[in-house]
């Protein structure tokens, strides 16, 4: 085998079909591959390619930028099959409304080729017919998704992905201007249709959180990221975003009216007891953590559910739950309860 083959062939596949990407740029990822080899020798391998292949280059400023022409069909190595066909059409049809266009724009070959290997190739098959014959609703209502520009998702991505930094242009929540950063991503996290990302300012080392659909412009730059010391993992569980929790407590609740079921299908906890007190109702007790997650789901089920124990969360609910009934109530009945007793 030629010993360029998979050089080229990861070149080829580096390639963006959205925004472009510089020889440098193209250069670092295939030295991240272990390819040996020096700018001079990346630029010609990209024309020479793209007298094959449906490439374009972008020669109004340098360095060139280059990517798959807009019309070029996905390249498949090995081609796609039945299997891999549905799943994509599945993914496509739970994307939707959950991502924001730029990464459904990056998913779109895919689904694409999907939807041509069932049409063309399984015409006799039932399995063709799968996408009319199943449905995926989400566990919340439909929210739209925030819309991201392509190339800023395109610019954020590759700097989580190369560890450099970035300069944005961002605009904080009721703020009427935008203000010009430099930061370095630590990393990229989606929670249900948006993008986070945990950075440190230019001449800090706290880390904070930004939101990706907030960003108007993002540029990225050549100089190194400071992700020093910084776990994703650990920084979620802290609760940073609102989530996960460090404290794990004893959870004793009682569900009403069949909710108990829902426990039993999907545990709790891996240590978790379920015991039927009679028609509808179920006591659960399992080990878990003290989270956002878990005390939303809990007020979620509302009249359904009643937390026995720990007495400080039984407590917290119960305040939520009477604050939430208040705002129910009518202006007169609010304006009677509010009046000062007579002693």
């Amino acid at each position: 085998m030629d010993r360029n083959f998979q050089r080229l062939l990861d070149t080829l596949v580096a390639l963006p079909r959205n925004g472009w990407i510089s020889t440098p740029q193209l250069h670092q990822r295939l030295a991240a591959k272990g390819h040996e080899v020096t700018a001079r020798t990346v630029q010609r391998d990209l024309e020479n390619l793209a007298t094959v292949y449906p490439i374009e280059c972008d020669q109004r400023s340098r360095p060139f930028g280059w990517r798959w022409g807009k019309n070029a069909q996905r390249l498949s190595l090995p081609d796609m099959d039945w299997p891999e066909a549905v799943s994509f059409q599945m993914l496509a049809t739970y994307l939707e409304g959950v991502l924001p266009s730029s990464v459904l724009e990056t998913l779109q070959p895919y689904v694409e080729e999907a939807r041509r290997k069932l049409a063309q190739h399984f015409q006799n098959l039932p399995l063709r017919r799968w996408p009319e014959r199943v449905r995926i609703i989400p566990p919340g209502p439909s929210l739209v998704a925030h819309r991201v520009p392509k190339a800023v998702h395109a610019a954020t991505t590759e700097a989580v992905l190369l560890g450099q930094q970035l300069s944005i242009l961002y605009r904080g929540f009721e703020k009427p201007d935008a203000k010009r950063y430099i930061v370095s991503p630590l990393g990229l996290v989606q929670s249900g249709s948006g993008f986070y990302l945990p950075v440190r300012f230019q001449g800090h080392q706290d880390v904070r959180t930004i939101k990706l659909h907030r960003v108007l412009r993002a540029e990225l730059l050549e100089t190194p990221a400071e992700m020093q010391d910084f776990d994703l993992s650990e920084w979620i569980d802290s609760g940073a975003l609102g989530f996960g929790g460090n404290e794990r407590i004893r959870l004793v609740a009682r569900f009403y009216e069949g909710a108990g079921e829902w426990v039993q299908e999907a545990p709790l906890s891996e240590d978790q007891e379920v015991v039927r007190e009679g028609a509808g109702t179920h006591r659960a007790t399992a080990t878990v953590l003290l989270t956002v997650q878990l005390k939303r789901w809990l007020l979620g089920l509302g009249w359904k559910v009643e937390v026995l124990a720990p007495s400080e969360l039984r407590e917290e609910m119960a305040r939520s739950l009477r604050a939430a009934a208040a705002r129910y109530e009518s202006p007169e009945k609010r304006r009677i309860s509010a009046a000062p007793q007579e002693a």
